[in-house]
């Protein structure tokens, strides 16, 4: 799959992980320690997006289960992170980069209670922080820490 997105083959993966830091780190854990720093420069370069998603309990009639959306878009900044070994500043660049078309879980759950498609309780039982999205559903933004 990386030779084929590195031969500019569009590549689409499925892999069980929470958000876009541990899917990238989930895919480094399949190769060797050894190969981990060329498969991190490879994938820094190859990576277009990540789409993390959660099924939750839909309450809008006829509809079960509505879909929570994390993206994260690979810009520069991105790929800097990838390639320096910060997976765990990819959510802060998700949050400061929404106007790039990236969307954390926190935001996504927040539109999807104001819209009525889901209950709070399980935007709670699902939010990364639930004192963000306590936040978030008052109008109250979070600030993102500056990372770079």
């Amino acid at each position: 799959a990386m030779r084929a997105a590195e031969t500019g083959h569009l590549v689409f993966g499925t892999m069980h992980s929470a958000n876009a830091p541990q899917s990238v780190q989930r895919l480094l854990d399949l190769f060797p320690q050894s190969e981990r720093g060329l498969i991190r420069q490879a994938l820094s370069l190859a990576i277009k997006a990540i789409v993390s998603q959660v099924l939750l309990p839909s309450i809008d009639e006829g509809v079960d289960r509505v879909p929570a959306v994390e993206i994260l878009i690979a810009n520069s900044t991105v790929r800097k992170l990838i390639s320096e070994e910060r997976e765990v500043d990819l959510t802060s660049i998700i949050r400061s980069c929404q106007n790039e078309g990236m969307q954390d879980f926190t935001s996504n759950l927040c539109e999807l209670v104001k819209k009525g498609s889901i209950e709070p309780k399980e935007a709670y039982r699902y939010a990364p922080n639930i004192e963000e999205l306590k936040m978030a559903l008052k109008g109250i933004r979070t600030s993102t820490s500056g990372i770079l």
